[in-house]
């Protein structure tokens, strides 16, 4: 509920932005509802952006579809320390993708 509310104001500030976006997709996965929050990451990563990319990784971990996770984090583009710094942590148990990754 709480994770719904903060979505609905970055929503209202920026609506339709990315942070709102990846906010309700959180939501989702807080919820357990791992495909609402895929198709909410979809445009996002289509779009190739970093974030949505990320968090779409995020989402297929959690449902246990690593070697789509593992697809998604070699692609998500590199040079940004955030970014950097969550896909290391969400591919930590991807073997090899960090050696394959362009990371700048």
């Amino acid at each position: 509920m709480r994770a719904r509310r903060i979505a609905k104001g970055l929503n209202a500030i920026a609506p339709g932005g990315r942070e709102s976006v990846i906010a309700y997709a959180v939501a989702d996965l807080t919820a357990g509802d791992i495909e609402a929050a895929l198709e909410k990451l979809r445009p996002l990563s289509d779009m190739n952006d970093a974030y949505g990319m990320t968090f779409k990784a995020l989402a297929l971990h959690l449902a246990g579809r690593l070697s789509q996770r593992d697809a998604v984090l070699k692609r998500v583009p590199g040079g940004d320390p955030d970014v950097d710094g969550l896909v290391m942590a969400i591919g930590k148990s991807s073997v090899g993708f960090s050696a394959e990754r362009d990371i700048r």
